[in-house]
């Protein structure tokens, strides 16, 4: 496409368009068609004009709908602009609409720019702004360069500007990028730089994409390989960890953060689990291996297979694996007496969590008295059962939750009782928990409700280790593990005077902390998607994986009902929720406002408030979010993650129809 250059002849034919409406051969056909264009909407070319902007929301809207587009387009705007320095040039960025989102120009020129309002937020499409290279480049999709008297005002006709369309991959319209300055330093390298500009921004903006979509494919695929109930671990040619779920590294006894970029011979001595010597895929087939950790030797059900390059080479290996101790613990788990939990049942990999679990470990190796101290619903019964079945699960577990039995009838049912001991007693009498629990464990939740008489009673048991039936004068020896749990801080307990001493010293012998959930921030992805797995699997629905802002939602949360709170909260969402999805929306309507929650749960303090009065003001901003940034019903519904008539039913309730 010829520029011309004889600035005289274009103003002459411009002014006989004006005029006369006579057109001349001179001017290219763009330039021409915009200023038939332009003269049939009855804009007068010899005003000033001073295009209009738009509304400071709805720029911050526009800001918001295109800030990728705006991170990739500044730095090649601001080299751009140091290219022609201090030459009384602009550079601007606009989105589809011809709306400017981001201007960079000379300090001088400032005040310049202002007058003919080139300012953040003005409208340079055509309809606004008349002839002109932004609006052109709206209008044809390719780059143009309008200069002087091209431009159909009259008051633009100092300037030159070169602009090119910035397109993504399918050819739409992402934003243009422009060039403005003085009519005399018109050159065609200008409009060069400007496209050669326009079209790396295209390159980075389809890489940028392209990279989101890895990023979300792998977010998925790691979703999909944590919820298998088998270990999974992946190495390159070299035995280097490239991918690990939680399960394989709970079966390795690692964690899957120190794993990754570890030799799989860091991990285990020995014979490696993965076969990745030989040059053609072996068959798949199911292989019991020994195999030596850190910690101990254990038996994996090993399921291994090369990974090959297109032209045959090895370069790694995926492996799933089985502890080798299931076959022995499956018919073991119908022996079981009152429990159904061991150590492979906690679920997580915080330091906190993992160091609780192996002091518990270390504790079920012998006979001595647990006090398992931790907040309610951190799963102090879980522990207290893993330490059982560790080497007793063959053997009764007793569970008393001591709060829940009223002190009058805490001895019967502790120590049992004779036939006419007391009124209303059976006539056969009665065994208590305590005889029941013979060779095995008793399990005392909850032992600081218990009060200060029972206290004393209890004491003797366990410093006499026999027991007396109310109503009988005979000792009954007693061989138990007694394993108490409480939600209390006993020490001070102690020094209020709420609770013995001496017991206190005769509990304590193994004291095991265990973690709330606030302090186990990394363990949420982990829980939540077991719970989505095993919820969605007990109620027959599918659900998508979490997506990474609904799991840092979760995360920012303290909360203070720990695990079984957190297992809860799953639970609702997975029943309630009208689509296939949990999402941020649906989540935070069933927690507590977290701007004002309470940032600490301490064991003992007393019950939170009820914060529900605030989940109506956070309904409504995330509607009003959602909105903002989806103007189309449906899609706003979408993302907020219920159905449309629900979403209608809450715009009338908080009069947003409008």
């Amino acid at each position: 496409m010829k520029i011309h250059s004889d600035v005289d002849m274009i103003k002459k034919t411009w002014t006989d368009f004006v005029n006369d409406g006579i057109i001349g051969n001179i001017i290219r056909k763009p330039i021409v068609d915009s200023w038939i264009r332009c003269q049939k909407a009855g804009i007068d070319p010899r005003t000033v004009n001073r295009t209009p902007t738009v509304s400071e929301e709805n720029f911050q809207k526009r800001l918001q709908l295109n800030q990728v587009l705006l991170d990739v387009s500044i730095p090649f705007m601001v080299e751009l602009q140091e290219f022609v320095n201090k030459s009384g040039f602009s550079t601007t960025l606009t989105d589809p609409n011809g709306v400017i989102l981001e201007l960079i120009c000379d300090q001088s020129i400032i005040e310049e720019a202002f007058t003919k309002n080139l300012v953040r937020g003005s409208i340079w499409n055509e309809a606004m702004a008349g002839t002109n290279a932004t609006g052109l480049a709206i209008d044809l999709l390719q780059p143009i360069q309008v200069i002087g008297a091209e431009h159909y005002y009259e008051c633009y006709h100092d300037l030159t500007c070169s602009a090119a369309p910035i397109l993504d991959e399918t050819g739409k319209l992402l934003g243009i990028l422009d060039m403005s300055g003085p009519r005399e330093l018109a050159y065609p390298h200008t409009l060069g730089m400007v496209v050669a500009s326009a079209r790396a921004i295209s390159r980075q903006l389809c890489i940028a994409e392209s990279n989101r979509q890895v990023d979300l494919t792998n977010h998925y695929l790691s979703t999909l390989i944590d919820s298998i109930s088998d270990g999974v671990v992946a190495v390159d040619v070299k035995g280097k960890i490239i991918g690990i779920n939680s399960h394989g590294a709970k079966i390795l006894k690692t964690t899957t953060f120190e794993s990754y970029g570890k030799n799989i011979l860091d991990i285990m001595d020995g014979e490696t689990i993965l076969d990745h010597t030989g040059q053609q895929p072996s068959p798949v087939n199911e292989k019991e291996k020994h195999v030596v950790t850190k910690s101990k030797k254990i038996n994996c059900l090993v399921n291994s297979k090369l990974i090959l390059h297109d032209n045959g080479t090895v370069v790694g290996a995926v492996a799933t694996l089985k502890d080798g101790a299931i076959k022995a613990i499956v018919p073991e788990k119908n022996k079981r007496k009152g429990t159904r939990f061991t150590f492979d049942d906690i679920i997580g990999e915080s330091s906190e969590l993992l160091r609780s679990i192996h002091l518990s470990e270390i504790a079920a190796k012998g006979s001595s008295t647990v006090l398992l101290q931790g907040e309610s619903g951190t799963g102090k019964e879980m522990f207290a059962q893993a330490i059982h079945n560790a080497n007793q699960s063959d053997k009764p577990f007793i569970a008393i939750n001591c709060a829940g039995i009223p002190e009058a009838l805490i001895e019967s049912v502790l120590f049992g009782y004779e036939e006419g001991s007391f009124t209303g007693a059976s006539k056969h009498g009665k065994i208590g928990k305590f005889e029941l629990a013979k060779d095995g464990t008793i399990f005392l939740d909850e032992i600081g409700e218990m009060s200060l008489n029972t206290q004393t009673v209890l004491l003797r048991v366990l410093q006499e280790r026999y027991i007396q039936r109310i109503g009988s004068s005979k000792d009954i020896p007693i061989d138990v593990r007694i394993i108490a749990a409480t939600n209390k801080n006993l020490a001070e307990e102690v020094k209020k005077g709420k609770f013995r001493q001496d017991l206190y010293y005769r509990l304590n012998v193994l004291q095991i902390d265990i973690p709330p959930l606030r302090r186990r921030k990394k363990d949420i992805p982990i829980l939540a998607n077991f719970f989505l797995n095993e919820i969605t699997t007990a109620c027959g629905k599918f659900i998508e994986p979490l997506h990474p802002s609904t799991i840092a939602t979760m995360q920012e949360y303290e909360w203070p009902g720990n695990v079984r709170q957190f297992q809860n909260a799953i639970e609702q969402a997975v029943n309630f929720t009208e689509t296939n999805r949990i999402d941020d929306y649906f989540i935070a309507n069933y927690l507590p406002n977290i701007n004002e929650q309470l940032t600490a749960v301490s064991i003992g303090s007393p019950p939170l408030e009820d914060t529900n009065v605030d989940l109506k003001e956070l309904e409504l901003s995330t509607i009003k979010k959602a909105l903002t940034l989806f103007p189309e019903r449906k899609k706003a519904a979408e993302y907020l993650g219920i159905s449309r008539s629900t979403l209608y039913r809450k715009l009338k309730q908080y009069h947003l129809e409008d």
